[in-house]
């Protein structure tokens, strides 16, 4: 890893820890290049970063202000946030289930309605599969993923891309129980049912009742802590 990278790890690491909460700012470009032996335009660096990930706001001849990384954040903080964490947050990954209630019975209906044998080919592959949370996280992306981008509308898909660093964590995590695969098991069937007869706004609420299902059953073992949204504990690595 470069000694930038570096860098921005422990800079991301200190806002996520509340070393720098939103609307502080970070010390002056000259202080930071003491404080990481670092040249100034290798510290300009690693702020324009942090600017574009949505973790900083830069103005000329200012010290950069830190962002509300939830709501001024992008798909790239994300991502960071994700590989901060050697395990996934619980809050984070029903944060994630609830995206989807949103987003995936809209592609899964513009997917059957405009590319109908392509999505009956898709989910025929869920015959038969292994009963391990590696191998029902790995189907279940490449069905996400191929579902949105036979949607017709690239957004979709440009939006699970974001989470792709991340998904395999979220994934595995959530098909550690069992219930939770063979649930998944069932949606797959009857979301194959609704494609062979040609059914989009059948397929439409199929998905959105296993999406609105999956969003429960991670809910239900969160504790009260969890359930309200709270910010996570931070804990040093």
């Amino acid at each position: 890893m470069s000694r930038t990278a570096m860098v921005e790890k422990e800079l991301i690491k200190a806002i996520l820890q509340g070393d720098y909460p939103a609307r502080s700012q970070l010390e002056t470009e000259r202080e930071l290049a003491v404080m990481y032996q670092m040249g100034r335009p290798a510290i300009r660096e690693v702020l324009q970063r942090l600017s574009h990930g949505g973790w900083l706001t830069l103005r000329k001849g200012q010290r950069a202000v830190v962002n509300d990384y939830w709501h001024e954040g992008n798909s790239t903080t994300i991502v960071d946030i994700i590989e901060y964490f050697d395990q996934v947050p619980d809050a984070f990954v029903l944060y994630f289930l609830e995206m989807r209630i949103a987003l995936t019975p809209h592609y899964v209906k513009n997917a059957l309605t405009l590319n109908h044998p392509k999505v009956v080919g898709l989910l025929a592959e869920s015959d038969d599969l292994p009963d391990t949370p590696e191998v029902f996280a790995s189907f279940d992306w490449e069905v996400q993923k191929e579902l949105a981008r036979l949607s017709g509308n690239p957004l979709f898909s440009l939006v699970l891309n974001s989470f792709e660093p991340a998904y395999e964590k979220i994934a595995v995590k959530y098909f550690n129980s069992a219930f939770r695969r063979q649930a998944s098991a069932s949606y797959y069937k009857k979301l194959m049912d609704a494609a062979l007869k040609g059914d989009a706004r059948l397929a439409e609420e199929i998905a959105r009742e296993m999406m609105v299902k999956s969003y429960a059953l991670w809910k239900e073992q969160l504790s009260p802590y969890e359930k309200v949204g709270v910010k996570f504990r931070f804990e040093d690595s």
